[in-house]
């Protein structure tokens, strides 16, 4: 299954992190973390994507699947 944002959901599994608590952590709305995983929606705030790639420890050109 494709998953918007770079394969937010894989991070997730890694740290052991469900929605609710990366929505915890990141002040965004579990419907909308989830809405960005399955690619319902491609808008994001900088701050918000800022804010997701440090809580998932990976680079913002990663998390958008940009080549550098």
């Amino acid at each position: 299954m494709s998953r918007g944002l770079g394969d937010v959901y894989k991070r997730q599994c890694k740290y052991n992190m469900s929605i609710s608590e990366l929505s915890k952590r990141s002040g965004m709305s579990s419907t909308a973390i989830s809405n960005l995983e399955n690619e319902h929606t491609s808008d994001i705030l900088l701050s918000h994507a800022i804010t997701l790639s440090h809580i998932l420890q990976v680079d913002l050109y990663e998390l958008f699947c940009i080549k550098r």
